[in-house]
């Protein structure tokens, strides 16, 4: 994808050259997304903290590729800031980058006067006003296909609540922990400091390509891990009470196709009409804790193993969407509870303090749960109901496309 990425919740295209019986190859990295502003308030800025790299191991920063039109957003280019915590101290911010070099990506608006200012803020374009900050939006719905800038959402873009953000890596880079925050000003005013909990839609899945047999069709393996924020704060030691991540839904669509995938067709609106072999699946994510009880626990992510179905498909495409997990956590390890349905207290009390985390339907496949439900706390024991299933707010998408040539 690199520095092809134009349009779409994640635009992507990534190119995978097949000589002959030769191995597969990626070419290049990738990270562009749309993500909801969840902070509570109106957040006047985005970064994405990326440890291990260097400022020349980028090649591109969500607008940088579209030359002179950087208006495309409210924002504009973002400030690139290398770190260095190998042997200082980093700050209090960032004490999750210890040990680490890395870059800072920082989009953002300036305080002029008292007032935050984004650069293309007061940019109309024939859609409105941009506005200067990202509004806060409570009620995170299904973008309308494109990403969350102007030529994605036109003139819904400046109140939706959502922003899109990118960066792409030289290839051969092998990138560390990336990590996403709001920004939103200070007790002051004055100065733009990170929200307290990781922006809510977690990094784009990890790809790999498995080495293809003469004459068999290559397999795509791509691996969607939970957020790397444990228990929902990275700020907070898991020494000092060892909890399990926040979990989220994933849905996972996989399309394959004979035509080779374009960067302007990878949009929610186009995909559904898209023709080809198309598969639906759902995965609850969860990171565990890494120290105390629950140390080396198995993490929860999506794991999908993609053999193209026939020599003419050339093209696989998959879009991820993201949900917060709305059911019951364990109010001790905060490991999320949805195995045991009940339809009244007293038949959840019945059925003991069983429960693990599986989420899983009849045929014994991860998926939501919709309707309100009992389950049991084995904490203290007591039973928990959830009103309206446990597949919660949307939060953001993902689509990649990949390319056999």
């Amino acid at each position: 994808m690199k520095n092809l990425m134009k349009f779409g919740c994640l635009a992507t295209v990534m190119a995978m050259s097949l000589t002959g019986v030769a191995h597969g190859q990626v070419i290049g990295s990738y990270d562009n997304f749309d993500v909801f502003n969840d902070t509570g308030v109106e957040a006047e800025g985005f970064e994405i903290d990326i440890e291990d790299i260097s400022p020349g191991d980028l090649t591109r920063e969500f607008p940088s590729n579209f030359g002179g039109t950087l208006w495309v957003n409210r924002y504009g280019l973002p400030t690139v800031t290398a770190y260095d915590w190998t042997s200082n101290t980093p700050d209090a911010a960032h004490s999750y980058d210890a040990g680490h070099k890395g870059v800072l990506v920082t989009w953002a608006a300036t305080n002029q006067n008292g007032a935050w200012v984004a650069q293309f803020g007061g940019n109309q374009s024939g859609l409105g006003t941009a506005g200067n900050g990202t509004p806060y939006n409570p009620k995170p719905t299904l973008t309308a296909g494109d990403s969350c800038w102007w030529w994605g959402q036109g003139a819904a873009y400046p109140t939706s609540g959502c922003d899109h953000f990118g960066v792409s890596f030289a290839a051969g880079v092998t990138r560390g922990k990336m990590t996403y925050h709001w920004q939103v000003p200070d007790a002051t005013n004055t100065v733009l400091v990170n929200a307290k909990l990781e922006a809510s839609i977690p990094a784009s899945p990890v790809l790999a390509v498995a080495a293809p047999a003469p004459n068999v069709p290559p397999v795509v393996v791509a691996v969607a891990h939970a957020p790397a924020d444990a228990g929902g704060d990275p700020n907070v030691p898991q020494e000092i009470e060892p909890q399990f991540g926040d979990a989220y839904w994933l849905k996972v669509t996989t399309t394959y196709s004979p035509n080779r995938a374009v960067l302007e067709n990878l949009q929610l609106h186009v995909l559904k009409q898209a023709k080809g072999t198309r598969t639906i699946s759902w995965k609850l994510l969860q990171r565990p804790p890494g120290v105390g009880a629950n140390a080396g626990a198995a993490e929860r992510e999506d794991n999908e193993n993609d053999q193209f179905p026939n020599a003419k498909a050339v093209q696989v495409t998959k879009q991820y969407q993201y949900f917060k997990f709305a059911g019951a956590y364990d109010s001790e390890t905060h490991e999320a509870l949805c195995d045991s349905f009940y339809g009244s207290q007293a038949a959840a009390l019945a059925a003991g303090a069983t429960v693990q985390v599986a989420c899983q339907n009849k045929a014994g496949n991860d998926a939501p749960f919709t309707r309100t439900y009992w389950t049991i706390d084995p904490g203290p024991g007591t039973a928990v109901q959830v009103k309206g299933g446990n597949l919660g707010t949307y939060l953001g998408a993902h689509i990649n496309a990949y390319n056999v040539n």
